[in-house]
């Protein structure tokens, strides 16, 4: 049986116009980040230092950041985690989650400061949206730790899921190819 030419496929196409380590060696981003970039616990996935990726991506998710995907890239990079797990982890906050984020944060704010959070009926709006800030940044970091606890364990359990999975039906595939033989 042949291997699975992973660049024949759909997303193989697109993948394969990505840089490779032989293009970056010698380029400015090696003199920065040494040899240590081109580690494999870096780039190829394991459970552990994908979760920790994830974790890492989701943290920085909620950072209301115009860079969230280079931050949580160099911290995979420093703290030895998954980077490409990290920079997707990012992409939990995108337009669609993003107002819901803000709000989580706006009350985790209010919470954590002891303030009411502010209501769109109040008569004087101007005055109550001139203390909405300070809420806001107050809740920025709590809200991505919780939210990077709680990537942590899902992401190992989703791992393990579907890794059993690839198992049962790669077992399935060779139980099926040697039925096949056998006829």
């Amino acid at each position: 049986m042949k291997p699975l030419q992973w660049r024949r496929t759909r997303l193989g196409q697109y993948l394969r116009h990505l840089p490779r380590a032989k293009h970056i060696r010698g380029t400015w981003i090696h003199r920065i980040f040494g040899d240590r970039l081109f580690a494999n616990e870096l780039w190829h996935p394991t459970g552990q230092k994908f979760a920790t990726g994830m974790a890492i991506g989701a943290f920085f998710a909620l950072m209301p950041l115009p860079i969230q995907m280079i931050a949580a890239a160099l911290a995979a990079f420093f703290l030895r985690a998954n980077i490409p797990a990290a920079i997707a982890g990012t992409w939990i906050s995108n337009p669609f989650t993003f107002p819901f984020c803000v709000y989580f944060q706006y009350r985790l704010g209010c919470f954590l400061t002891g303030r009411a959070p502010m209501h769109f009926k109040d008569p004087d709006l101007l005055a109550s949206l001139s203390g909405a800030p300070m809420p806001f940044l107050v809740g920025i970091i709590p809200a991505g730790l919780l939210l990077a606890a709680a990537t942590y364990p899902v992401t190992l359990i989703l791992w393990e899921w579907t890794t059993r999975s690839i198992h049962a039906a790669k077992k399935r595939r060779l139980a099926i190819f040697a039925a096949k033989g056998r006829d």
